[in-house]
C-alpha cells in the first residue's frame, strides 16, 4: 500500500515538475534558440549588433498586429510571432535605447485610429469592413518617423535588413548625400497632361537608395557637381559638357567618391524613332562616355565590344524553345569577389545585360581590383551583333571561349592625375564666363589630394526594374520583391563609399531557393545534344534540297520538268524516313533528360528517406559499443 502511494505521489510530483519546467522554460528561455540554418537566417548579424551597440538616440518602436482577425491566417500568425521575437531581441541588445510597444488594434477602436495615424496599412478581411493591421512604426526624440505599413510574408528573407534599416535611420538621422546624375529615365518621365497614365514611374532602385541616403538630382545639362554631394552616382553618361566632366574630375581628385555605371550598349536607353529612317534607332549610339576621365584614372572600357559568358548566360525562349543568351548574364557566387565587403554577402545572382569589359591601362598608378568577373567560358562579342537583331542561337553556335575571365565591375583607388592638366576648359558661352566680382573660382587640382576612391560597373541596364525585381501593387503601394542582388550591390557600394559597412551584411542573408547545380548541368548537356541533332537535321534538309535541284536541272524542259522523277521521289522518301528517325532521336534526347533528372531525384529521396535514418541508429549503436568496451577495460 505504501509502495502504491509512493508511486502515485511520484507520478504527481513528476507531472508537476513537467509543467513547472515547461512554464519556467517558456518564460525564461523564450528568446533562446539554436540556429542550424546554413546562412544563419535566425541569428542577428554582426552589423545589426554593431548598430544597436552604437545607438545614442532613444527610439520607440510600435508593433501593431490584429491577433483576433489573424486567427484564420496561420502563416501570418507565425510570421508575426517571428517579428515580435526578433524585435524583443533588438530591444535586449540595445542597452535600453530601444523601447518596444506591442498593440492589438481592435476594429473601430481608438487603438485602430492611432495605428492609422502612425501610417499603418489596414487590409480588409471580411464583409463587415474590419481591417487587419500588421506593421511597425518607429519614432526618435526629434519626432522623426519611419514606417513599415504592412509586413509582407514574401519579404521574410529581408526582415532583419528592413528592421535594422528602420532603426538605423532613426538612430542616425544624418544621411549621406548622393548626387544622382543620369541620362536614363531612372527617376521617371516628365508629366504628360495629355496622357497621365503613360508617364514612366521612377525605377525602384531610386526608392531603395532614398531609404538609406539623401538623393540630390543632378541634371545632365548641369555644369558642376554641387558642393554638398558626398558620393556621386553617374548612370550611363552621354553628351556631358566639358564643364561638367571637369567638375567630376575635380570632385574625384578632391576626395569625392564616385560610383559609375558605364555601358557599351545600353538597352534601357530611349532612342527616338524616325519614321523616315527605320534603321536610325538600330544604329543609334547607346554607349556611355566620360571623355578622358577613365584614362586619367588608369582604366579602359573596351569600345564596341560586349561580354558573352557561356556558363552564366540567362535562358530565354525563342520559338517555344529555351536557349541560353550569352549576352545576358546572371553572375553568382563564383564570379564575385568574396574578399570585398560589397560582394562578400551577396546570396543571389547579379543580373546584367550587354555588359562591357573593364581593364587597367598600362602604366596606371592606380590600383585596379575586380569586384565581379565572368567565368573563364567568356568572349568579347562585336556590339553590332546584338544591336541590330539579336540572335541567341547564332551567338551560341559561334561562341568561342577566350579561356580567361573578364572584369565587369572593379574598384579603383590610389593617386591620380587630372584629365585637364592645363586647367579648366573654356566656357562654351560668354554668359558662363561672367562671374560675380566677389566669387572666386576654385583652385585647380592637377593631382589627387589623397587616394581616389571609385567603383566602376560596366553595365547600366542592371538598374532597370525588369532585371532584378518583381513589382506588386499592394493597395496602391508598390512592393518590391527582389529576384536578384542588383539593388543590394548598389546600396552596398554606396554604403561602403560612405564609410558604413554595418548594413552591408544584412541584405539577402537568406537563400531560400538554392539552385540544383547537378540538374542545371544535366539540362545543359542535353540541350547541347538536342541542338546538335537539330543542326544535323537542317543540314540534311539543305543537302536533300540541293540534290533535288540538281536532279531537276538535269531534266529536259516541258511539262515533264514539273513532274518528279523516280529518282527524286526515292530521294524524298529517303529523306522523310531519315527525318522521322532524327525526330525520334530528338524525342529520345528530351526523354533521356527527364529520366536523368528523375534518376537524380530518386537517389536523393533514397538517401534522405532510408540511408540517413539508418545511419543515425547505427552511429548511436557504434558509440554505445565503444563506450561499453571502454568501461569494460
Amino acid at each position: 500500500m505504501n509502495k502504491q502511494r509512493i508511486s502515485v505521489a511520484g507520478l504527481v510530483v513528476a507531472l508537476a515538475l513537467f509543467f513547472a519546467v515547461n512554464m519556467a522554460s517558456g518564460a525564461l528561455l523564450r528568446g533562446a534558440r539554436v540556429d542550424l540554418t546554413e546562412n544563419g537566417l535566425y541569428t542577428l548579424s554582426e552589423g545589426t549588433e554593431n548598430i544597436l551597440a552604437s545607438m545614442d538616440e532613444e527610439v520607440t518602436l510600435r508593433l501593431y498586429f490584429s491577433r483576433g482577425l489573424a486567427a484564420d491566417y496561420p502563416d501570418l500568425k507565425r510570421y508575426a510571432q517571428r517579428v515580435e521575437e526578433l524585435l524583443e531581441e533588438y530591444t535586449s541588445r540595445s542597452g535600453g535605447m530601444l523601447e518596444l510597444i506591442v498593440s492589438d488594434p481592435e476594429p473601430f477602436s481608438e487603438e485602430e485610429d492611432r495605428a492609422v495615424a502612425y501610417g499603418m496599412q489596414g487590409v480588409p478581411v471580411n464583409a463587415a469592413g474590419e481591417l487587419l493591421y500588421f506593421g511597425l512604426s518607429g519614432t526618435n526624440s526629434t519626432d522623426e518617423e519611419e514606417v513599415i505599413p504592412f509586413f509582407q510574408v514574401r519579404r521574410e528573407e529581408f526582415l532583419e535588413y528592413d528592421l535594422t534599416q528602420l532603426v538605423h535611420n532613426l538612430a542616425f538621422p544624418e544621411r549621406t548625400v548622393v548626387g544622382l546624375l543620369s541620362t536614363l529615365p531612372i527617376e521617371g518621365g516628365p508629366f504628360n497632361p495629355m496622357n497621365p497614365r503613360a508617364v514612366p514611374e521612377p525605377w525602384l532602385i531610386v526608392d531603395q537608395i532614398r531609404e538609406v541616403f539623401e538623393v540630390r538630382t543632378i541634371q545632365a545639362n548641369s555644369t558642376e557637381v554641387p558642393e554638398d554631394v558626398d558620393i556621386l552616382m553617374v548612370v550611363h553618361p552621354q553628351g556631358l559638357s566639358e564643364e561638367l566632366l571637369y567638375s567630376i574630375d575635380q570632385f574625384v581628385l578632391g576626395g569625392g567618391r564616385l560610383l559609375a555605371f558605364l555601358d557599351p550598349h545600353c538597352e534601357a536607353q530611349q532612342v527616338p524613332q524616325d519614321p523616315n529612317n527605320q534603321l536610325a534607332a538600330l544604329t543609334a549610339d547607346r554607349s556611355s562616355s566620360l571623355g578622358g576621365l577613365l584614362e586619367a584614372w588608369g582604366v579602359e572600357l573596351t569600345a564596341e565590344k560586349i561580354v558573352g559568358d557561356r556558363l552564366n548566360a540567362q535562358r530565354v525562349v525563342m520559338g517555344n524553345q529555351p536557349i541560353e543568351y550569352v549576352a545576358w548574364l546572371h553572375l553568382g557566387e563564383g564570379e564575385v569577389n568574396a574578399d570585398d565587403p560589397v560582394t562578400s554577402d551577396l546570396t543571389k545572382e547579379v543580373n546584367m545585360a550587354t555588359v562591357g569589359s573593364l581593364r587597367a591601362t598600362d602604366g596606371a598608378a592606380t590600383s585596379f581590383t575586380p569586384i565581379i568577373e565572368t567565368s573563364t567560358e567568356s568572349m568579347e562579342i562585336d556590339r553590332f551583333q546584338v544591336a541590330m537583331q539579336p540572335n541567341p542561337s547564332g551567338l551560341l553556335e559561334s561562341f568561342l571561349s577566350s579561356g580567361t575571365p573578364m572584369v565587369v565591375a572593379a574598384r579603383v583607388s590610389g593617386p591620380a592625375q587630372s584629365a585637364y592638366p592645363d586647367g579648366p576648359p573654356a566656357a562654351e558661352t560668354p554668359e558662363e564666363e561672367e562671374t560675380a566680382e566677389d566669387e572666386q573660382p576654385a583652385a585647380h587640382r592637377a593631382a589627387s589630394e589623397q587616394d581616389i576612391n571609385l567603383v566602376l560597373i560596366a553595365d547600366a541596364d542592371m538598374l532597370e526594374d525588369r532585371w532584378w525585381v518583381n513589382v506588386q501593387n499592394f493597395f496602391g503601394n508598390r512592393i518590391a520583391i527582389p529576384s536578384a542582388n542588383n539593388a543590394d550591390l548598389v546600396i552596398n557600394v554606396l554604403e561602403n563609399l560612405s564609410g558604413s559597412n554595418d548594413l552591408i551584411g544584412l541584405r539577402s542573408r537568406a537563400r531560400f531557393n538554392r539552385p540544383f547545380d547537378r540538374v542545371v548541368s544535366i539540362r545543359r548537356d542535353a540541350e547541347d545534344r538536342f541542338r546538335n541533332k537539330e543542326q544535323a537535321l537542317e543540314q540534311k534538309l539543305r543537302e536533300t534540297e540541293e540534290k533535288i535541284n540538281e536532279l531537276q536541272s538535269q531534266k529536259d524542259g516541258g511539262v515533264s520538268s514539273i513532274i518528279l522523277s523516280p529518282e527524286q521521289q526515292a530521294e524524298i522518301e529517303a529523306f522523310r524516313a531519315e527525318r522521322l528517325d532524327t525526330r525520334k532521336e530528338l524525342r529520345d534526347v528530351k526523354h533521356q533528360l527527364k529520366k536523368d533528372i528523375e534518376r537524380l531525384g530518386s537517389r536523393l529521396k533514397l538517401l534522405n528517406i532510408f540511408v540517413l535514418p539508418l545511419l543515425l541508429p547505427a552511429l548511436i549503436a557504434l558509440l554505445a559499443t565503444m563506450r561499453a568496451r571502454s568501461a569494460a577495460q
